[in-house]
């Protein structure tokens, strides 16, 4: 768990430069920081002329303290510039990530970055996807998925060692771009030194505005080749280096093809994501058509599963829930989706739902996120999306570049290991193959051999569409009580929904309709037994006790006879040799989770920089209950 977050103070100097009250230090150089980022941390860097020869269609960059992100706008700059002139370029995708204690707020951010005309067109694309303050890693996607930021907000000291190392390294290059060490002695550790070496790769270079001693000698003892070279401006001199790491001899498999089988919102994500960064995906759908099972009622609610600002579920369903805002704000066209982010209202409907309101309102969660309302608690930014449409969506997107395969009316009932590959077998016995598999099937994921022990609970839920024009006043927005009621759309009102656990029927209930109506009743002060039901829909989510979902591969039976002692600091072993992968267990708030949750699936299968710690990839691991016997066996064997 992190603490919570405070804002950067600022000042502004007579040049209208930020200055941070609690460092007396500036953000950047009164004389022109652009161009002193441009020649501190791009050309020490050898970059762009690096994005020619590098050995990986994406490049990553590391980076201590954010700040005004003015580094990330000018590295975005000139990645751009490089693919319009290199549009045959290895590199197609750029990762940048770093880390911030004290960001800045919206306002503020807006107002540094003013001074930098030349970069508005970037700057008001990042201010406008500008994450709310809370602890973790926030992921933003810039064009069309070709640049990612990961932005990690808490102390660097304590957020690195909670960053997973991919097999052969993560970082490219680091900025090292702290305030002044005589100013934030915190940002320039011999802690954070070693963690910096333990991401980088081989060659990985490093460059820094100071010169100081102690920086230098630091760097070289953690593992770095460090010299000074002559500064720009008025500083003297200034730091490189470069990693001492060799190439490591790490066994990957190599992604040939991804088979996902589900035809569902989590499926649809990953199918779009994994499309977007050029990978073949071959998808199986059970239904005559995608979104026919838990994904396809008429309207869902985006909102996110909030406890306290440093609790990891609600940490998870923070970035989750701006993330997905994120996508939806960014597709292309989504002129084909019906949504709008019109709030939601967690209604005070009785004394216990009141304290629950009250207790998250203190948290100290971002007012931007989760404010006072006159009846209860609001989310401004939450709203509704038509399910349906966005899962079609999504895989038309993802066809539209021809790396899409679809077979539909086509359910996978076995699969089978064979020496280097999978296959997928279905009813009439037809076989497929794959180098790699996603089972992404909500809760049909158990329905195998390799799954039947995965931690998923059936849940139906019933919703009830209702004629809207019988009580169009009673919101503008979602309103949460005892059940939940979606604004009106097309002249029909959704209500719902039920919850029967270990019900796998999808039959529709007079009875359950009833208590649809019966929870708008708690809900809403309108007498609404005369309200016309319309019609209803059934159908079973796949829920987990902890509310976490299941991400990430399978491991092998051997792999699962580790012992307690061998298990790594972090209490989660990777799987990087699985080529079978989980992706589900998304529960009723999987519209909010389910973008985020592919992405970490995709980073997994593709061995990129996670968009989440690894205390949450403990968490979401399918196998969780076996990574938790076994550290409580470390526990155990140190305390003895």
């Amino acid at each position: 768990m992190l603490a919570s977050l405070q804002n950067a103070k600022l000042s502004w100097n007579d040049a209208g430069m930020p200055i941070s009250d609690s460092f007396e230090d500036i953000y950047f150089s009164n004389n022109n920081g652009l161009h002193e980022t441009q020649y501190v941390f791009l050309k020490q860097n050898n970059l762009p002329e690096r994005w020619l020869i590098h050995n990986r269609d994406f490049f990553v960059i590391a980076e201590t303290g954010f700040g005004t992100g003015l580094n990330f706008l000018a590295t975005w700059q000139a990645f751009r510039h490089y693919r319009e002139t290199n549009p045959e370029g290895k590199v197609t995708r750029l990762h940048f990530i770093s880390f911030e204690k004290f960001p800045l707020t919206k306002l503020d951010l807006k107002q540094a970055l003013a001074v930098w005309p030349e970069l508005s067109l970037l700057s008001e694309q990042l201010i406008s996807a500008y994450p709310y303050a809370v602890p973790g890693c926030q992921r933003l996607r810039f064009d069309d998925g070709a640049v990612v930021l990961d932005l990690w907000l808490g102390d660097a000291n304590e957020l690195l060692p909670q960053v997973y190392e991919p097999s052969d390294g993560l970082a490219d290059v680091w900025f090292l771009d702290g305030f002044a060490p005589s100013k934030n002695p915190d940002m320039w550790t011999e802690h954070l030194f070693a963690q910096i070496y333990r991401l980088s790769r081989p060659l990985t270079t490093l460059s820094t505005f100071t010169a100081a001693g102690f920086v230098r000698r630091g760097l070289a003892n953690a593992g770095f080749i460090m010299s000074k070279v002559a500064e720009h401006g008025e500083k003297r001199s200034m730091l490189i280096g470069r990693s001492q790491k060799t190439k490591a001899n790490v066994k990957t498999l190599p992604v040939r093809s991804v088979a996902i089988v589900g035809g569902g919102i989590a499926s649809a994500c990953l199918t779009y994501l994994l499309t977007q960064r050029g990978y073949q995906v071959e998808l199986f759908c059970a239904d005559a058509d995608v979104a026919e099972g838990a994904s396809g009622n008429p309207q869902g609610a985006i909102y996110p599963l909030l406890h306290q600002p440093d609790d990891l579920l609600s940490q998870f369903f923070v970035s989750a829930f701006h993330f997905c805002q994120h996508l939806l704000n960014n597709f292309h066209n989504n002129e084909m989706l019906n949504h709008d982010w019109c709030g939601v209202l967690l209604k005070d409907i009785d004394e216990k739902s009141s304290q629950k309101n009250i207790e998250l309102l203190n948290a100290g969660f971002p007012i931007e996120l989760i404010q006072p309302h006159t009846d209860g608690a609001f989310f401004p930014h939450g709203g509704w999306v038509v399910p349906t449409e966005l899962v079609k969506t999504l895989f038309q997107l993802s066809a539209k570049n021809g790396l899409l395969t679809q077979h539909k009316n086509c359910e996978i009932i076995s699969l089978q290991k064979m020496t280097d590959h999978w296959e997928l077998i279905n009813r009439d016995g037809i076989r497929w193959s794959a180098s790699q598999v996603v089972l992404a099937n909500g809760v049909d994921v158990t329905m195998f051999e390799q799954t039947t022990s995965l931690p998923i609970t059936p849940m139906r839920g019933q919703i009830s569409t209702l004629l809207a024009s019988e009580y169009d006043a009673i919101s503008s927005y979602v309103v949460c009580g005892d059940g939940y009621i979606v604004p009106a759309l097309d002249g029909q009102q959704v209500i719902g929904a039920t919850y029967v656990r270990n019900d796998m029927a999808r039959d529709i209930r007079e009875s359950e309709h009833e208590e649809n109506k019966a929870k708008m009743q708690r809900t809403v002060p309108q007498d609404v037994s005369t309200y016309t039901v319309l019609s209803g829909r059934a159908a079973i989510r796949g829920v987990t006790r902890d509310h976490f979902p299941l991400i990430g591969g399978l491991r092998s039976a051997e792999k699962l006879q580790i012992t307690g002692s061998q298990m790594p600091k972090s209490g989660w072993l990777p799987e990087i040799e699985s080529d079978l992968f989980i992706l589900a267990g998304l529960g009723s708030r999987g519209l909010c989770s389910a973008p985020l949750s592919a992405e970490i699936a995709a980073a997994l299968l593709l061995q990129e920089p996670l968009p989440c710690s690894l205390s949450t990839l403990r968490n979401i691991d399918p196998q969780r209950k076996w990574l938790r016997q076994e550290w409580r066996k470390k526990l155990g064997n140190r305390r003895g």
